[in-house]
């Protein structure tokens, strides 16, 4: 057989791997997607046994008022993640969400100029990612971390050295305090802020077009670009609506207490990034969603208040989140080994392999 004859014969099919094989690697997949829930469930039981007061309704409507403001940062990371990039300077925007809004609302203006201009100032940051990642061609971590860096100067130089402002709470406009400290049929106005926003991401991604696109484009960029996609415009309007529900959250954060505090947002960014790849592990592909960001969030929320009930001391409690976040990983890693060549988004992350293309439609689901 000559050397044109060995190109142009057909490559042999790979082999299929065997009915029990795929059954056993379907079983796999099964448990691994389980893991979050099941580890979400195991903290209820246990804590519910060492603190009587754990499981009771007053608490865990307490703990979905603390975890409010992580769900919506935590939200706004899971658009960038799901565009394939990533957003250290997520605090920085909710940092100047709250500072832009404490500042106009200080100096008497209405409250609907402190939201937009707290959202015009949380905007900025998601302008100058976008202009970092997509235009320069910085890569995502470097690009975010030096906006950390920078974003955080900022607003040591724009309070003086990172002087507070404090809001005087007669002074402070109803419709401005409503967003962080009303209550709607009993229920936390930041609570009902947060489902809603969550409640629209969940439906951007999962049932539009733009949804199917952006994935398309974290997941496939090449293959994106093939096609006709706009990747640029995507993976920026990532950047900006992550920076404008950070910005949200900054001006739930003002109206909440009564004030700004210098570098308040990167409390939440560690948790944030652990809730969305916690989040992760129940999908199929590794691929995050706002479902399972916010089962991440509630996860760690239930874990801190159930540590505080039980009197653990502070130092301890960073090393027990690690340990679950870790844990959970772990976990789904092992478990969803099998997943070979299919293994996308943080599961290929995380394994470290190279991730392989994968049939994405416009026309179809995304999930």
């Amino acid at each position: 057989m000559t050397a044109t004859e060995i190109l142009a014969a057909p490559s042999a099919p790979a082999p299929r791997p065997s009915e029990p094989e795929s059954r056993k690697n379907r079983h796999a997949i099964k448990v691994s997607r389980l893991v979050a829930p099941a580890t979400l469930a195991l903290i209820l039981i246990v804590f519910s046994l060492l603190s009587p007061v754990f499981f009771t309704v007053g608490n865990l409507v307490g703990i979905l008022g603390q975890v409010a403001l992580l769900a919506l940062v935590a939200i706004g990371l899971t658009l960038v993640v799901r565009a394939g990039g990533i957003d250290l300077s997520i605090g920085v925007a909710l940092d100047l969400g709250a500072l832009a809004s404490a500042w106009l609302i200080h100096d008497g203006y209405r409250a609907w100029v402190a939201v937009v201009g707290g959202l015009l100032f949380a905007l900025a940051v998601g302008l100058v990612n976008a202009l970092l990642i997509v235009i320069l061609r910085i890569p995502a971590f470097l690009a975010t971390l030096s906006v950390w860096f920078v974003g955080t100067s900022v607003q040591q130089l724009l309070t003086s050295g990172g002087a507070p402002i404090y809001l005087s709470a007669p002074l402070v406009p109803d419709g401005f305090a409503v967003i962080g400290r009303g209550y709607f049929l009993n229920v936390d106005a930041a609570i009902i802020n947060t489902v809603s926003i969550a409640g629209v991401v969940a439906l951007l991604l999962g049932i539009t077009r733009y949804g199917r696109k952006l994935t398309m484009a974290g997941e496939q960029p090449s293959a994106a670009k093939i096609s006709g996609l706009r990747i640029n415009a995507l993976i920026s309007s990532a950047y900006l609506l992550c920076a404008m529900i950070a910005g949200f959250a900054g001006v739930v954060l003002a109206a909440r207490s009564n004030g700004y505090v210098p570098g308040s947002g990167q409390a939440y960014l560690m948790d944030a990034i652990g809730a969305v790849f916690i989040g992760a592990t129940i999908s199929r592909y590794g691929r995050v969603s706002v479902g399972g960001t916010l089962i991440g969030v509630v996860i760690f929320g239930l874990l801190d208040n159930g540590l505080n009930l039980i009197g653990l001391s502070f130092f301890w409690q960073d090393l027990a989140r690690g340990l679950v976040l870790l844990a959970i990983l772990l976990a789904a890693v092992v478990l969803g080994r099998n997943k070979g060549p299919k293994a996308t988004g943080v599961f290929a992350l995380l394994r470290g392999v190279k991730q392989q293309p994968r049939t994405i439609s416009v026309k179809g689901s995304s999930e």
